[in-house]
C-alpha cells in the first residue's frame, strides 16, 4: 500500500507513505467546524440563492395532479449536496494543509494515488478526523 493510517490513540492518528510521517490530531476546535459543517453549507447556499434573487422555495418543482399538489424537492436536494460537499473539501483541505503543509489534492498527488486510490484514502482521511468517538478527549 502507497500510504497507511495507524492510529495512535482516540485521537491521533499518523498518516506515513513514503519516508514521510504526519500526525493528525483531533481536538474540540476541528470537532466544531466539522459539527457546524452543514449549516454553514446551508447558509451559504441561502446567502446565494437571495443575491440570484430566489429562495429554495424556486428550486422545487409544484405538479398538481387529480386534485392533489405534489412537490418534488430533488433541484434543492442537489444544491444542498454540493454546497455540503465544496465545504467539506474547503475543510478537509485546511485541515490537510494545517496538518501536512499541504492541500488534500496536492497529499494525494505526493503519495502517487490514482482516482481509485484517492477516493479509499478520502474515506481514511475522513475516518481519522471523525475518530472513534463523538467528541475528543481534550481541547486544543
Amino acid at each position: 500500500m502507497k500510504y497507511k493510517f495507524e492510529k495512535i490513540d482516540n485521537d491521533t492518528t499518523k498518516l506515513s507513505y513514503k519516508d514521510k510521517e504526519f500526525t493528525i490530531k483531533r481536538d474540540v476546535d476541528l470537532t466544531r467546524k466539522m459539527q457546524g459543517l452543514y449549516a454553514k453549507a446551508r447558509t451559504k447556499m441561502m446567502k446565494d440563492l437571495t443575491s440570484e434573487g430566489m429562495t429554495k422555495k424556486d428550486l422545487t418543482i409544484e405538479k398538481k395532479e387529480n386534485g392533489k399538489t405534489y412537490y418534488d424537492n430533488t433541484n434543492a436536494m442537489e444544491v444542498e449536496r454540493a454546497y455540503i460537499e465544496m465545504a467539506s473539501l474547503d475543510l478537509y483541505n485546511e485541515i490537510s494543509k494545517s496538518n501536512t503543509g499541504m492541500e488534500l489534492q496536492e497529499l494525494m498527488e505526493d503519495i502517487g494515488l490514482t482516482e481509485g486510490e484517492a477516493e479509499e484514502f478520502g474515506a481514511g482521511f475522513s475516518n481519522a478526523l471523525k475518530g472513534d468517538s463523538k467528541t475528543p478527549s481534550e481541547d486544543k
